[in-house]
């Protein structure tokens, strides 16, 4: 047996050695930003999908003010969507993380992840959107913020802190997309689209990455 003495030395290195959030996914947690299963989604896509697999869009339904979603509330449909793209199979598919256990297929098809987006110019931008994902995906090492870092700057906005102060009953639904889709000047970054709402009002909000801008998301070219 190991006396205590070296179990806590030998705990106190493996915290020294490993990455908090290596730890946190060790321990089990269920709360989880947008980035915290990626890998595992990509993996499990590469594995049963298509061997290029690449992340194309996260949709985050009713994320918190923290940018987390609990995969334990099951009460609520709160969720991290991954769109994963194929060059070779110019298609897509959405999978979803799974507590303790694998990322699935989602049961969503596009249209119906289509019709759970309220706000409308959202829903424009998002049908557009998808209608080229499967030809372009997100760089693997483009640097993008996670959802708890997007939310933490989104917060300290003028415009965003007004309305939530405003509605502090709000939502959040956030996206993830090629900045390219938006914006067709800046091809290799991938920026947040974020939906504030209430029932009654809604403010949408873009982060352009590239240039560390946040604004009032424009109405879709035609």
């Amino acid at each position: 047996m190991i006396p205590k003495f070296f179990s806590l030395i030998i705990l106190l290195l493996l915290l020294n050695s490993c990455k908090s959030e290596d730890l946190i996914g060790e321990f089990g947690t269920s709360r989880i930003t947008a980035r915290d299963k990626l890998g595992e989604v990509i993996n499990k896509a590469k594995s049963e999908f298509s061997s290029d697999a690449a992340l194309a869009s996260i949709y985050g339904r009713e994320v918190n003010s923290e940018g987390y979603i609990d995969l334990l509330e099951t009460e609520k449909l709160s969720m991290f969507f991954y769109i994963v793209q194929s060059d070779i199979l110019m298609q897509n598919k959405i999978y979803i993380p799974v507590y303790k256990s694998s990322p699935i297929e989602s049961p969503l098809d596009f249209q119906t992840a289509l019709n759970l987006i309220r706000d409308e110019n959202v829903r424009n931008y998002m049908q557009i959107i998808l209608g080229t994902l499967s030809t372009i995906s997100i760089d693997p090492t483009v640097n993008y913020d996670d959802s708890n870092d997007v939310l933490s700057k989104m917060f300290n906005n003028q415009v965003v802190n007004t309305f939530r102060i405003n509605n502090p009953e709000l939502k959040i639904d956030m996206y993830l997309v090629p900045a390219k889709s938006i914006d067709s000047t800046f091809s290799n970054s991938a920026d947040w689209i974020i939906n504030f709402y209430t029932d009654s009002n809604s403010l949408v909000m873009w982060q352009h990455t590239a240039t560390g801008e946040i604004i009032p998301l424009p109405a879709p070219e035609n």
